[in-house]
């Protein structure tokens, strides 16, 4: 059957040409966006914060933030500016079901691993997981889709069964710093610790803001006995 659906796709293109998610002109990319929309992909350049991915100074290793705070994680990376089109293409994801954006997240975060030889550093990802309630409204995780996508992409293993979100929460991005951090304070679990024990972890999720989500994450997978955990976000804010 799949030879007659690539067919059809073809026919269908030829009759009704793709035009961009974005700015709805027709395109030719296998991402669905235009070559004006991609062009407005913000990558962070380097030097990075350490922690968060934030861009800093060539004499920093921490931004401000960062510095003022004890963070769980080990290091952790941003790939991109959070605004234009990568924060468009994220809203779909996550809220209008436009799963196939994946392919340019994914290309996106795979190309950042293997300039900063991030794969050599783990040896298990783990996407940050959502409320079961949520899950099942949106009817998947956003962050596990995008881990599963780097998962295959450089043959390491994922598990997305033991670290769990345990608690409802308001949404972060309706709170401020300070509620954030309390929102999100003893929200999660780790199942069967053992699957975490030794374990080199990167911990995956789309959009960073004050990084309270990733670190409450960190803090669990270290108590359960990770060696170590990373972050890598596709994007983050200011």
């Amino acid at each position: 059957m799949e030879k007659p659906i690539k067919v059809f796709k073809t026919f269908l293109d030829i009759v009704l040409p793709p035009v961009c998610y974005m700015c709805g002109k027709s395109c030719s990319s296998k991402y669905g966006l235009c070559d004006f929309c991609l062009e407005k992909i913000h990558p962070i350049p380097p030097p990075h914060c350490q922690k968060c991915g934030r861009r800093v100074t060539t004499s920093e290793s921490l931004c401000a933030e960062c510095i003022a705070k004890k963070s769980c994680v080990e290091r952790g990376w941003s790939c991109c500016h959070y605004k234009d089109t990568i924060k468009e293409c994220i809203h779909l994801f996550k809220y209008r079901g436009y799963v196939g954006l994946v392919d340019i997240f994914k290309d996106v975060m795979a190309g950042f691993i293997k300039k900063h030889r991030i794969h050599e550093e783990v040896n298990f990802i783990v996407p940050v997981p959502i409320y079961a309630t949520k899950k099942r409204e949106r009817t998947y995780n956003h962050a596990e889709v995008l881990a599963r996508s780097l998962s295959k992409f450089f043959v390491i293993p994922m598990d997305t069964k033991n670290l769990k979100k345990i608690k409802w929460t308001q949404s972060q991005s309706e709170l401020g710093k300070e509620k954030r951090l309390k929102n999100v304070k003893d929200t999660f679990l780790a199942v069967d610790r053992n699957v975490f024990s030794g374990k080199s972890i990167l911990l995956v999720d789309d959009v960073y803001t004050t990084g309270a989500t990733i670190d409450e994450c960190a803090k669990i997978l270290l108590l359960a006995g990770a060696g170590k955990v990373f972050s890598l976000v596709l994007a983050r804010g200011a």
